[in-house]
């Protein structure tokens, strides 16, 4: 006999002791457990499979772009479909700034438009912009497939220009 505390002593059951909180019934199987929790852990490992596998795959244009240690960002992000006003943008690591913004309504480069002249320079972020818009060089973005390529250099070494190229679609 044990004692559960104050009061008189109570006899302590075989299934007390095994953990078996209802006497008469026996716990369920382990075995049958363990199975539902394995096929669980299963569906969610290969569900989050799908997710990382896709987020890899989507964003291999993203990284081509920002490979260079100048570009912290570009907008329109590779692959986007956008507005025909959709402002195009580059942002620059701090030791860089913009030579040119050059904007193709197609994938040859053969006929861009250069808006240097008329791109907002956003400083504290390093944010080189152009907005579409009427009176502007380009009063709305080419429908399909538009490309920019923004020439960029390294402020303590002007003569070395390096350059970022990405497209977008435009609907």
């Amino acid at each position: 006999m044990t004692s559960n505390g104050p009061g008189p002593e109570r006899p302590v059951s075989e299934a007390s002791r095994s953990g078996n909180p209802s006497p008469g019934r026996p716990p369920p199987p382990l075995s049958s457990l363990r199975i539902r929790v394995s096929i669980a852990a299963l569906a969610l490992f290969g569900i989050l499979g799908f997710v990382v596998a896709a987020l890899v795959g989507s964003g291999d244009d993203i990284e081509a772009v920002t490979a260079s240690p100048a570009v912290d960002r570009v907008i329109p992000s590779p692959g986007d479909e956008v507005l025909q006003q959709q402002r195009v943008a580059v942002v620059l690591d701090a030791r860089y700034r913009l030579s040119s913004l050059v904007v193709y309504p197609s994938e040859q480069v053969d006929n861009g438009v250069d808006v240097t002249a008329e791109v907002n320079h956003i400083e504290g972020l390093n944010r080189f912009e152009f907005d579409p818009g009427e009176g502007r060089l380009i009063e709305a973005l080419s429908p399909d497939t538009n490309c920019a390529v923004a020439t960029f250099v390294l402020i303590a070494r002007p003569e070395e220009a390096d350059t970022a190229r990405w497209c977008f679609e435009v609907s």
